[in-house]
């Protein structure tokens, strides 16, 4: 049930399905179902009959506190989809409630999905969970980042209240391959600390996990040589079957510009496709 507009004190709930299938040589949208402000634009098809291409739509454009939104995207056997958004989701400032989005994206056997919705920005003072669970049958693929900024440093303000906590678990088969969980409070060591996000309020992950047999040590050495003379601080890594990228900046535009390049190297190696952008990321 949708909560009434405009109060804190209820807040928005919203909910969002999509279930891609394959039908013959094309992967096409076979469900979707929703409730509240959470929507999609026409799936289509830049490259030809796979992947479809997916814009999720929040109306909104933020979060405040008592919000509650979730995404389930199942890609059934043989399928491949492409999600991204066309805008940053914000989380405002909170007048004392936490706010949560939950996002569950299951892939089946040979099939793939691409995930890179847009920056979340992090105001000062916000109350938030944002949860994200993969779960990948043995041979399924998946690429997809977690990107956001705390605070709005390019009017050099920073994060000095509120609270965010964060979870980004990838599952092969029903075991934990990828379990990356975070803390932030305002002006907490976390965000100061060389082992945490070194005074950079920008932070994105790249996590690639391949379906079927690759390189992923040279890929790691040509993702690192890629990034090594870039403006933003990166480490790649790579293990069973599994490439990450971990990248610091000062700028949104800079952290993300380095994940669509690794992306553009990762994607050829793990499905064997030229990476294409989506159009909206030149907007």
């Amino acid at each position: 049930m949708m909560t009434s507009v405009g109060s804190e004190a209820q807040g928005w709930a919203a909910r969002l399905e999509l279930e891609v299938v394959r039908d013959g040589e094309r992967s096409r949208l076979a469900r979707r179902s929703h409730f509240g402000p959470l929507r999609i634009q026409r799936p289509f098809y830049p490259e030809g009959d796979s992947p479809v291409h997916v814009y999720l739509l929040h109306p909104p454009g933020g979060m405040v506190g008592g919000d509650q939104l979730e995404s389930v995207v199942k890609v059934r056997a043989r399928a491949s989809l492409l999600v991204t958004t066309p805008a940053a989701q914000k989380l405002y400032r909170s007048l004392g409630q936490t706010s949560l989005q939950t996002q569950l994206l299951s892939v089946e056997a040979d099939g793939s999905l691409e995930w890179f919705p847009c920056e979340t920005l992090v105001f000062d003072g916000a109350r938030a969970r944002v949860n994200t669970r993969v779960e990948l049958a043995g041979d399924a693929t998946f690429i997809g980042w977690d990107l956001g900024c705390f605070g709005r440093p390019a009017s050099d303000l920073g994060f000095s209240r509120g609270e965010l906590r964060q979870g980004f678990e990838i599952f092969r088969a029903g075991e934990p391959l990828i379990v990356d969980r975070s803390h932030v409070t305002g002006n907490c060591e976390t965000l100061s600390a060389a082992w945490g996000y070194a005074g950079e309020p920008v932070y994105g992950t790249l996590y690639c996990v391949a379906g079927k047999a690759a390189d992923l040590d040279a890929l790691a050495r040509e993702v690192r040589a890629l990034l090594g003379a870039g403006s933003v601080r990166a480490a790649v890594t790579s293990f069973d079957g599994t490439l990450v990228v971990r990248a610091l900046g000062r700028e949104v535009e800079r952290v993300r510009a380095a994940l669509v390049a690794a992306w553009r190297v990762a994607r050829p190696c793990l499905l064997g496709r030229q990476a294409l952008p989506p159009r909206i990321w030149a907007t």
